[in-house]
């Protein structure tokens, strides 16, 4: 028999998380790499490209999802009622990790555009994790919801996922994740900081208009890896190696080591399958100017399209970097960090 609905909220609310960049590192954070590799970290930073979650109250009997990102609502009897095909799959199937609702409209969106690299789907579920354990009053612990977000994400993709969009949308600030057997070691820089400032001056984020999909180049990447390929574990451990000089960078506010390991990072993982990166970084990233203003830059998440991060050697290049940026059709956006997730009441017409 089928259990009674939880009632909708009494008043609307609405829950806002970052989205991420990953300095260095990336891919070590998919199961079971990071066990594979040894001494795996990855080092990101969360930016103020967020994702959001609005609950309101619905009518008796029925719930409501609607999709800003792709411009369409589903009507079901609860949040149980909801197909877990289609395009918003992976949200349905996170609802139903919590209790039933019913009397309830949910509206999800993000800033960043489909395909962007900076783990905004994943980010989008944190977000709608900690919306309906709010609305349920189930809400799990910050580690539990790791971990659930990361396996509902790979359950609904059938393939290996990771954790650090997750990690970086629940803490925010800038963080250095160590995954160890049975458990995961992150520390946590603050944005105001001496690194947080640091980035702040030095960093720069362009989308190159180019849509990537994680789970096929994650995939190809790291199935070498499971095969013992020993060539591709060498690669791998480069890029730990990378990431771990990444992180001494960083903690120390050091941007020329912190784009050096950047860019001994992009090195390693622009050679690790066929995709990984595009002919207009390609081309970006030989052209001299590019390189004798910025000291590292790298595409976010597995590449292949997505968002382009680097550092400025000086930061009064920035408008000159922007420049040749826009001019090769790549959109800039502003590089602000975030302090992690904001529960907001709000009124009818929020």
């Amino acid at each position: 028999m089928k259990k009674a609905s939880t009632a909708g909220p009494s008043s609307p609310f609405r829950v806002v998380v970052p989205n991420r960049v990953d300095i260095a590192g990336g891919t070590l954070d998919i199961y079971p790499l990071y066990l594979l590799i040894g001494d795996a970290m990855t080092v990101n930073a969360a930016v103020a490209v967020h994702s959001e979650v609005v609950v309101r109250p619905f009518r008796r009997g029925a719930a409501r999802l609607y999709s800003g990102d792709f411009g369409m609502a589903v009507t079901a009897a609860d949040t149980h009622g909801f197909s877990l095909g289609g395009k918003l799959g992976l949200l349905f199937r996170a609802l139903r990790h919590f209790p039933a609702v019913s009397g309830v409209e949910i509206r999800v969106g993000n800033e960043a555009p489909v395909g962007s690299g900076i783990g905004a789907s994943s980010a989008l579920l944190v977000a709608l994790m900690l919306a309906a354990g709010r609305l349920t009053g189930a809400a799990p612990r910050r580690e539990e919801t790791v971990l659930a977000a990361m396996e509902i994400e790979a359950a609904h993709l059938k393939n290996l996922t990771g954790r650090q969009d997750h990690l970086a949308a629940l803490r925010g600030g800038i963080q250095g994740i160590r995954f160890l057997p049975g458990r995961i070691d992150a520390r946590r820089l603050p944005p105001g900081g001496r690194a947080g400032t640091m980035l702040r001056d030095h960093a720069f984020l362009a989308h190159t208009g180019i849509a990537h999909h994680s789970s096929d180049v994650n995939w190809r990447m790291i199935r070498g890896a499971i095969d013992g390929d020993g060539a591709m574990l060498r690669k791998f451990r480069g890029i730990a190696a990378a990431a771990r000089e990444a992180w001494e960078a960083v903690s120390a506010a050091d941007p020329g080591g912190t784009a050096a390991a950047i860019a001994a990072e992009w090195a390693i993982r622009r050679t690790l399958a066929p995709g990984v990166s595009t002919p207009g970084v390609e081309a970006l990233s030989s052209d001299r100017r590019f390189r004798r203003l910025v000291g590292g830059a790298k595409l976010c998440g597995a590449g292949g399209g997505g968002t382009l991060f680097g550092l400025l050697r000086d930061p009064d290049d920035r408008e000159a970097v922007e420049a040749l940026l826009s001019g090769t059709g790549m959109s800039v956006l502003p590089f602000r960090l975030s302090g992690g997730p904001r529960f907001e009441e709000i009124g009818d017409g929020g």
